[in-house]
């Protein structure tokens, strides 16, 4: 189908789009701002091989995912919990890891209700792990990493959610791709042919002809030229009562 037929859908169509638009676009602001408020932190870790060799720097690069993947752990959200007096089941699955071998870095997060609370917590996280490994590796004669925190996480100042605005610009985009779709749905189930161009679609054959629109009631000639643009009337003005008939007509003998 050619870019201009979509074009006289959506243009056929376009009260379902709007309204379909207008339908995601409040329910997902409504949805969002109902949420709950979360602020998160975010501290950095720097890996880096103690010394510069090629082999040293792959092994890094391997063990980072490692990493990543203890600090997720629940011994270690326990050992965290701990540290920070809370429950032990309150930091399981809450503090998340991300490792970046490219760049020698394992980023923290955790998000809390209390902006206070997320950046305590972050904090106990990546001194804790920091301490962790340095126990482990302090009694090996050779060490070959160097693990510290490269960003400590800073109190944040807005939330990362709800952000109502953004849903509701998102449920836009959502809501405009949903009503297009079902506008051309709609399209294609509709047998009818309703122009030339769908007729030759339709029969895969040339049009001949086409039967102009019907005038409408009461609008006669001149209500049709001036729907088209026409500047002129073309309806025959109506002959006064009692006025005889113009000669060389019927009934003028």
């Amino acid at each position: 189908m050619e870019f201009g037929a979509y074009a006289r859908i959506v243009m056929q169509r376009w009260r379902l789009i709007v309204a379909l638009i207008l339908l995601a676009t409040v329910t997902a602001y409504v949805t969002n701002a109902q949420g709950p408020v979360a602020y998160r932190a975010t501290a950095s870790l720097s890996v880096t091989p103690s010394i510069v060799e090629y082999w040293t720097g792959q092994a890094v690069e391997r063990l980072l995912n490692n990493y990543a993947l203890q600090i997720r752990s629940r011994p270690f959200a326990s050992i965290v919990a701990k540290a920070a007096g809370l429950p032990e089941d309150a930091l399981i699955g809450r503090i998340r890891a991300v490792a970046a071998p490219a760049e020698f870095r394992v980023s923290l997060e955790v998000d809390d209700a209390d902006a206070e609370q997320a950046m305590i917590i972050v904090n106990l996280a990546a001194n804790a792990f920091v301490t962790k490994i340095r126990s482990e590796i302090s009694g090996k004669e050779r060490q070959d990493i160097r693990l510290e925190v490269l960003e400590p996480a800073l109190r944040p100042d807005s939330p990362i959610s709800p952000r109502p605005t953004r849903a509701g610009l998102g449920g836009a985009v959502a809501g405009a791709l949903l009503g297009a779709a079902v506008a051309v749905i709609l399209t294609f189930w509709d047998g009818r042919i309703h122009t030339v161009g769908d007729a030759e679609r339709s029969w895969k054959v040339p049009a001949l002809g086409a039967i102009p629109p019907t005038p409408p009631v009461g609008g006669g000639l001149d209500a049709v030229a001036r729907r088209d643009g026409r500047a002129f009337s073309r309806a025959i003005p109506a002959r006064p009562a009692g006025t005889p008939p113009l000669a060389g007509t019927r009934g003028s003998r």
